[in-house]
C-alpha cells in the first residue's frame, strides 16, 4: 500500500479515504515519510471508537468519518464520537449506505460531511436513487461521493466523474494497482472538474 499512496502522489493526488486499520495506517504513515502529507479522509472501523480513534490521529486527517453500521443506525453515541473527533483536531464526517434516508436526519448533528454513495447507476444509494439524489442537493454539508464505480459495474468514464460531481464536491475511488490509478486519474482529469 505505500507504494500505491506514493505513486499516487506523484502525479500531484495527494488525498486518500482510508478504513482506519493498522496496517494502513502505517504504509500512509511511510508514504508521508516519502512523498509528504496526504489531505487525509479516515473511516472508523467497527470496535472500540476511542482506540480507533487513537490509532488514526497520528496521521492528523483533516476529516474523521464514523461509520455507516453506526449513522445508518443513527446510534445514540453519535454526538459523543463527534466532540472526540474535534477534540481529537478533525472535522467529524459521517458514512452512510442509506444518504437518501439518513441525510436528513444526520443533517440535525454537528457532522461537516458526509460520505456517501453516488453513481449513475444508483448503486449502493439507499433507500433508491431519487432519495439521494434529492438530500445531497439539500444538504448544505460536504459530500464525499463513494462507491463511484458501482463497486466495479461501471469503467472509470469522464462522464461519470461529471455527473458525480455534480452531487458532490469531492470523489474516492478504491484503487488496487498502479494501473487503476492511472486509467482512473486520467479520466477524472479529463472531466475538467
Amino acid at each position: 500500500m505505500t507504494r500505491l499512496f506514493v505513486h499516487s502522489a506523484s502525479p500531484g493526488v495527494k488525498a486518500v479515504q482510508l478504513i482506519g486499520y493498522q496496517p494502513l495506517v502505517e504504509a500512509l504513515m511511510k508514504a508521508e515519510e516519502i512523498a509528504g502529507d496526504f489531505f487525509t479522509v479516515v473511516t472508523i472501523p467497527r470496535g472500540d471508537f476511542a482506540s480507533n480513534l487513537d490509532l488514526v490521529s497520528p496521521l492528523e486527517p483533516e476529516f474523521v468519518s464514523v461509520h455507516a453500521q453506526f449513522c445508518d443506525e443513527n446510534d445514540v453515541r453519535l454526538n459523543e464520537w463527534i466532540d472526540m473527533i474535534r477534540d481529537a483536531g478533525a472535522k467529524p464526517a459521517a458514512s452512510t449506505h442509506s444518504p437518501g434516508s439518513m441525510i436528513p436526519l444526520l443533517d440535525e448533528l454537528s457532522f461537516e460531511a458526509y460520505l456517501a454513495p453516488v453513481n449513475p447507476v444508483g448503486y449502493g444509494m439507499e433507500p433508491d436513487i431519487e432519495s439521494t439524489l434529492k438530500a445531497l442537493e439539500r444538504t448544505r454539508k460536504a459530500v464525499i461521493a463513494i462507491k463511484p464505480l458501482a463497486a466495479g459495474k461501471l469503467i472509470p468514464e469522464k462522464s461519470v466523474f461529471e455527473y458525480i460531481y455534480r452531487f458532490a464536491d469531492s470523489i474516492t475511488v478504491g484503487i488496487t494497482s498502479e494501473e487503476e490509478m492511472e486509467e482512473t486519474y486520467s479520466s477524472a482529469y479529463a472531466s475538467d472538474i
